[in-house]
């Protein structure tokens, strides 16, 4: 791994942390619990970083792994510090969110309908393939926090 990978994934997952903490002040997070978002958005983000770019994992595949982790570690660290875990969850996955696959998706889209005589064959792969890519990314962020739990409150109802 050179220095510039080094130093950029230091800089996603600085900027995750802060994206998840601002996301998580939204929504009213205690002042006490910004620390462990700012921990998953860091987590969350560079190690689907490290297994995108570092491994060379395909991105859905990388995100769903890296949404498990985070949820499997606030499953542990959720019910110490008496809080639901979709409080640290949902905002430490914020930064995974496929922006810019569906702003080029969007943005190619209404090219296409404001230019009909436009050469439709590149475009039509263009839509395709980034919203194929945005649509992979939201289910592998869906499934990673969701199944998780399934794993460990199995007998859940059991013990009530």
């Amino acid at each position: 791994m050179s220095h510039e990978f080094i130093l950029r994934v230091i800089m996603e997952g600085g900027a995750a942390g802060f994206v998840a903490v601002a996301f998580a002040m939204l929504f009213a997070v205690p002042l006490r619990y910004l620390g462990y978002v700012a921990l998953g958005g860091v987590v969350t983000r560079v190690l689907r970083t490290m297994l995108f770019q570092g491994m060379g994992i395909e991105v859905a595949i990388a995100t769903f792994i890296a949404c498990s982790v985070t949820s499997v570690m606030f499953i542990a660290i959720a019910p110490r510090l008496g809080v639901p875990r979709p409080v640290f969850t949902v905002a430490s996955i914020i930064p995974l969110v496929p922006g810019i696959d569906a702003y080029t998706c969007l943005l190619t889209l209404f090219n296409v309908i404001d230019d009909p005589s436009s050469f439709i064959g590149n475009n039509a792969y263009l839509i395709v393939h980034h919203g194929m890519r945005c649509f992979a990314i939201l289910l592998s962020i869906c499934l990673g926090i969701a199944i998780p739990p399934l794993f460990f409150y199995r007998c859940r109802s059991n013990d009530v």
